[in-house]
């Protein structure tokens, strides 16, 4: 009897694990699931729930744990929850590159300029625009977008077959947050830019003005009242359209001549 319960929960230690490999990326990459919100273990039982929850086997028909064949079968759910933890996390990293553009801009980040051991590693912009985005994410049912993502990607990549996400177009991530980051933030930087270029001529006709400390106040100031204006109308829309939608799943999945884009 006992040796039974004892192979039985061998099982569903392994399709937990084979779960967690999935569902631990998407924890680990959103910013309202990482560790900055959740600790460690809180966070490792809530995985392990929601990975038991959306599974689509019975928890016994699992391979053992500790056996050969599950090392490929873990290192496909790890491949497909990069994956799926970059997707969602894309308006979040868009977000949070908009931030860094301004405070950048602005002279925020100039520590980390000069001292980059003991500057500062994340601008506030960047931080404030990250929670604002999981903010109007999870208040339009990004929670519920999240588990469909999930169910979606257990009805095209089954975890007991061979399945091929489609890393690749995941290496254009970085031109594409980078691209989408400077199309919103090229307002602020504009008039940032004007101002530079206002008070350079200033200090070309007051040389004992000490431009640079001056421009640091009034490029903040500048900032901060083009974002009272660009801010509502413009980038709670943007964070749902980059969005990624379940519907959008397939296409991420190894296709011989598929192409693959962010809009």
């Amino acid at each position: 009897m006992f040796y039974a319960l004892y192979f039985e929960i061998h099982h569903q230690v392994a399709s937990a694990a084979m779960g967690f490999a999935r569902v631990a990326p998407i924890f680990f990459f959103l910013p309202f699931l990482n560790s900055g919100v959740l600790s460690g273990a809180p966070r490792n039982a809530i995985i392990v729930l929601v990975a038991l929850g959306v599974w689509p086997h019975e928890l016994s028909e699992a391979p053992p744990f500790l056996s050969v064949a599950m090392i490929p079968l873990v290192l496909q759910e790890a491949a497909v929850g990069v994956m799926l933890g970059c997707l969602l996390s894309w308006p979040f990293w868009v977000m949070h590159a908009l931030g860094c553009i301004i405070d950048n801009q602005r002279g925020a980040t100039l520590s980390s300029s000069i001292d980059p051991a003991n500057g500062i590693d994340t601008s506030e912009m960047a931080n404030f625009l990250n929670m604002f985005a999981a903010v109007v994410y999870l208040q339009n049912g990004g929670l519920v977008t999240m588990v469909d993502v999930l169910n979606k990607s257990y009805q095209l990549c089954d975890p007991m077959n061979e399945c091929t996400p489609s890393l690749p177009p995941l290496l254009t991530f970085i031109n594409q947050v980078a691209q989408n980051a400077l199309v919103l933030a090229s307002p602020v930087v504009l008039v940032l830019l004007l101002s530079e270029v206002f008070l350079g001529l200033l200090s070309r006709f007051a040389p004992q003005m000490n431009a640079f400390a001056i421009s640091l106040t009034v490029k903040s100031g500048i900032a901060v009242l083009i974002m009272l204006l660009y801010f509502s109308p413009v980038l709670p829309d943007n964070v749902l359209r980059l969005s990624f939608q379940a519907t959008g799943l397939s296409s991420w999945f190894y296709e011989r001549g598929a192409t693959h884009v962010l809009e």
